[in-house]
This record gives structure tokens, sequence and C-alpha cells, in this order.
């Protein structure tokens, strides 16, 4: 089990603990789940509508392509 702490734009959010690997599938999934989800963490590693993902502890490229972009984005 993983845990996230997400927030949306109206200042709302929470922890989601649930069976979800990675960061890039957790951000899917809320932004599904909710509406306005603006950040997403996990650990230290953290995604925004500003500045995407940021993985602190190992290198990793996400979303080689604009359309892999578009997806993790909205």
């Amino acid at each position: 089990m993983k845990s996230f702490l997400f927030s949306t734009e109206d200042d709302r959010g929470g922890v989601m603990l649930c069976d979800i690997e990675t960061l890039e599938d957790a951000v899917v999934y809320l932004g599904k789940r909710f509406n306005g989800v603006i950040r997403v963490e996990q650990g230290k590693d953290v995604w925004t509508t500003d500045g995407g993902f940021v993985f602190v502890d190992k290198p990793h490229a996400v979303a080689e392509s604009a359309e892999d972009t578009e997806v993790l984005t909205t």
C-alpha cells in the first residue's frame, strides 16, 4: 500500500491510501476522480500543474512526448 497527498484548486484535498504504485498513475487517477487537482505528493516526489513531475531521489523520465504530457496533466 502507498499513500499520496493531494490538493485541489479550491484548497481541498486529502490522503489516498491505495494499491497504485507510481506517482504518475496516482496523478491520472486523482485527476479523473476529483475536479481541479493541482498537486500530488508521494514522499519527496511531487507533481504540480505548474511544475510537472519532480523526482528527488531518482532520475526518472516522464512524459517523453507531448501526448503523454497531455494525459498526465489533465
